[in-house]
């Protein structure tokens, strides 16, 4: 069975929060261009209702 010692995890812990701070920053990124793109087109749908 393999298992993670400490030096192992040195350069190990970096990359997985490297990875996992990329996959955050890209959710939330896509939750806000969604946001937005529906407020601009409500905003949108308005100005040409009237």
């Amino acid at each position: 069975m393999t298992s993670i010692d400490k030096y192992s995890l040195v350069s190990f812990a970096p990359s997985v929060l490297i990875v996992a701070t990329c996959v955050v920053l890209t959710v939330v990124g896509v939750r806000f261009l969604r946001k937005n793109i529906a407020k601009d087109a409500a905003a949108a749908g308005e100005a040409s209702n009237g």
